[in-house]
């Protein structure tokens, strides 16, 4: 027994010392890991793996593939990082196969093949039908974070090389995929220079253009695509004539326009858009003395996208039937893809198209009812104001396209916005009980402007009205139609404006304005005493402003109310507002 004490003690120290073996920092089990699976190969033999340190200290040790023990490297990735580790296997060739081990790390079988440090962006841009444009470029941009894309090289003279161009791109680590790019294509066509974004269908067939850089495809050089992208592009043309009846219109300027790919979820790039939320622009030419035009070098495409619209006509698409608005055209309100009412543009080009501008006009009677304001404020109260109804935008957003204090308007079919006593700029002069106003504009940032307030007349704009306004989404269609509109009384605030250095009669704008999309803003003005009063308000929240003046764009500040809830019919008071000077 005593001779066996020791032989227990040994074992015992030796399989402590073991333990401490085992988990030593440097390798310690979990410690380090990796996911690569493919690992490019110089011809030197060397290749590397992505690995991740999860310890408080750096994983280091020894890294090697199984069978050739004799090629052990050192490696050292820093404490809560990744790094690339780099090994070495001369013998890779003969075996794309093999297990890589890392001290700390558990073992990972790669398959290895020859490192690509490049691939190619290629193509060719081809006309189809119609002229031939000359000066064609095409511009290959690569994708950064937050819209901070980078141009970083341009194929020219694409149509002396038999219209094909080229790019070369540098792969990603381990063979893997390049940057995203996109291809910009350029040329002039009619004296026009002209560009658009290539598209594809996600494998590179040509699948049309862009004029918006976010619509454009993604293109990247992949393995799987043996390093090479090929993205062909096609252009060709649309050719017509303008009529009025029977009678060709000839030097009147025709746009051919197209409806986004997809309809963007950015409100930016809705904005970008030459029309709004509906279309952009891709060209434009004036028809010849017989009234024909053509517009070429338009990237081809079977999806129905391009529409046709003479200066001053209606739009015009599938079957040359003619629509009111861009977006009546688009059919965006009915299905989010909607093209049926537009144009596609074969190889062969659109040739043929009549465009009648005299033709395809609704005439629309509007009657207005209800309380019409005072005497003082009726061309205020009784404006009609027609607005195109646009898909996402607000009411006051949409573009105008009659106004006036006329009660008959002429209009292609589609939806629009029929709003009566709702205009937003009223007068920019007015009448003024003072002759110089000079207290109003004091000092040294306001004296030059006193040219504003000369000869009992104001310079500012100046909404003054009774009724709340009204408005009424209608479908035109037809020869002829009615529309009835009823407005009514508004509601008012009223208040008084005091200040310490100027008399309280100085005539002071207040302004209330709504930012609901669907109300205007009114204003008063301050009487001798300070006193005013707000009227013509639709229900809701406003936001009160002294002193507005929207040359300037300038409001002083004050203390007191700063917003208010308004009831259509009932009068509000916001009390005493004290300027500040």
């Amino acid at each position: 027994m005593p001779f066996r004490l020791p032989s227990l003690a040994a074992a015992c120290l030796a399989l402590i010392g073991s333990l401490f073996v085992t988990i030593a920092p440097a390798e310690a089990a979990g410690a380090l890991s990796t996911k690569t699976s493919v690992v490019a190969m110089t011809e030197g033999g060397y290749g590397a793996v992505f690995a991740r340190c999860t310890k408080k200290k750096a994983c280091k040790g020894k890294v090697w593939v199984q069978g050739a023990t004799a090629q052990k490297r050192s490696f050292k990735v820093k404490a809560k990082s990744s790094g690339w580790v780099t090994f070495r296997n001369t013998g890779w060739k003969k075996q794309r196969s093999a297990v890589v081990r890392m001290s700390g790390a558990a073992p990972v079988r790669v398959t290895m093949q020859a490192k690509v440090a490049y691939g190619t962006i290629s193509g060719t841009v081809a006309r189809t039908g119609g002229a031939i444009a000359s000066g064609v470029k095409v511009e290959l941009w690569r994708l950064g974070s937050r819209n901070r894309h980078v141009l970083v090289s341009t194929a020219t003279d694409v149509e002396r090389n038999g219209g094909r161009f080229a790019f070369r791109v540098r792969m990603g680590a381990n063979n893997g995929p390049s940057a995203g790019y996109k291809l910009h294509i350029v040329g002039t066509s009619g004296g026009e220079r002209r560009s658009w974004w290539w598209r594809g269908n996600g494998k590179g067939a040509f699948a049309g253009g862009a004029r918006d850089m976010s619509a454009g495809s993604a293109v990247k050089v992949t393995r799987a695509l043996n390093y090479r992208y090929v993205a062909n592009a096609r252009y060709s043309s649309i050719k017509g004539q303008v009529r009025n009846g029977s009678k060709a219109v000839g030097g009147t300027e025709v746009t051919v326009v197209g409806r986004p790919p997809y309809w963007s979820k950015s409100s930016r790039v809705l904005r970008d858009l030459d029309f709004m939320a509906c279309a952009s622009v891709y060209g434009r030419t004036r028809t010849n003395s017989s009234g024909r035009y053509e517009v070429g070098f338009l990237p081809t495409s079977s999806a129905r996208v391009y529409a046709v619209k003479p200066a001053g006509g209606l739009w015009f698409g599938s079957g040359d039937r003619a629509w009111g608005t861009c977006h009546a055209l688009v059919n965006n309100r009915a299905e989010s893809r909607s093209t049926g009412r537009m144009l596609p543009l074969p190889n062969a080009g659109l040739v043929n198209r009549a465009h009648n501008v005299g033709s395809g006009r609704t005439r629309v009677a509007v009657v207005a009812q209800g309380y019409q304001g005072k005497k003082s404020s009726a061309k205020v109260d009784r404006y009609l104001t027609v607005r195109e109804y646009a898909k996402g935008r607000s009411i006051l957003a949409s573009d105008v396209v009659r106004a006036g204090s006329g009660r008959t308007v002429s209009l292609g079919e589609g939806h629009y916005w029929f709003e009566m006593g709702r205009r937003t700029g009223c007068s920019a002069w007015y009448k003024s009980r003072y002759k110089n106003n000079d207290g109003y504009f004091n000092g040294l940032d306001r004296s030059f402007e006193k040219w504003k307030a000369k000869n009992y007349k104001m310079y500012r704009q100046h909404c003054r009205a009774w009724t709340a306004g009204t408005y009424k989404l209608v479908y035109v269609k037809g020869s002829s139609m009615r529309v009835g509109l009823k407005n009514t009384k508004g509601g008012s605030v009223s208040g008084r404006v005091t200040a310490k250095k100027i008399k309280p009669r100085t005539e002071l704008m207040i302004r209330l304005t709504s930012s609901d999309g669907k109300k205007v803003y009114r204003t008063a003005m301050t009487d001798g005493g300070g006193r005013f009063k707000v009227t013509g308000l639709a229900s809701g929240r406003y936001k009160v402003t002294v002193n507005a003046d929207s040359w300037r764009g300038i409001s002083r500040g004050f203390s007191g109310k700063k917003s208010v809830k308004v009831t259509r019919g009932k009068n509000t008071s916001v009390g005493t507002l004290r300027f500040r000077q």
